[in-house]
């Protein structure tokens, strides 16, 4: 899934009006999943990294695979949330949680981009049949089924949500939607 549906789920699921502590702790859970792979993009934009590298070469290097492997890693966030009920922390519970449902919602629209789930358990990758990207895995109608999902998500949050700036950053990741797929249709094909 896109970055940006994954930091809605998470506002539906955990962020309230005037809960400041809660919704941060929320967006940074749904965020940390895909942190480490947007700091990598930022990286090669600062040194000049082709895209075609990036996602081609760089992308499949053991650093990188170790670093997705951590941050996509569902016993590390599993004991994150172990951790947080122990210490009764309703803050680190909802970043957790956020985690975890990015997690469960990557699962299964992973073909070969799939990551490695349950590291340091286990290497194993699951393969998905569908994706949300890849045209040969019905990647154009999971991303068309994602896109009316992010749409209902920001309707949702429209109507929950009355402060100005929280509308204007759900026009911007309505935004995302187009531009994202243009770059990446411009940059790569």
């Amino acid at each position: 899934m896109q970055t940006p549906t994954h930091l809605l789920i998470a506002a539906a699921t955990f962020c309230r009006p005037g809960r400041a502590r809660r919704n941060v702790a929320a967006l940074a859970g749904g965020f940390a999943p895909d942190a480490f792979l947007i700091g990598l993009w930022g990286w090669s934009k600062l040194n000049g990294v082709p895209e075609r590298s990036l996602w081609n070469e760089v992308y499949w290097s053991a650093p990188v695979q170790l670093g997705q492997a951590v941050s996509n890693s569902f016993p590390l966030f599993a004991l994150m949330l172990a951790l947080a009920g122990l210490l009764r922390s309703r803050v680190a519970t909802i970043f957790a949680g956020a985690g975890l449902l990015h997690l469960a919602t990557d699962f299964p629209v992973h073909g070969s981009d799939a990551h490695v789930h349950f590291w340091p358990i286990s290497d194993w990758r699951f393969s998905s049949p569908i994706s949300y990207w890849e045209p040969d895995r019905y990647g154009v109608i999971v991303g068309g089924l994602e896109g009316l999902l992010a749409i209902g998500l920001i309707i949702l949050l429209w109507r929950r949500f009355s402060a100005s700036w929280v509308r204007a950053a759900l026009i911007i990741a309505l935004a995302a939607y187009i531009v994202a797929p243009a770059y990446f249709i411009l940059t790569l094909g």
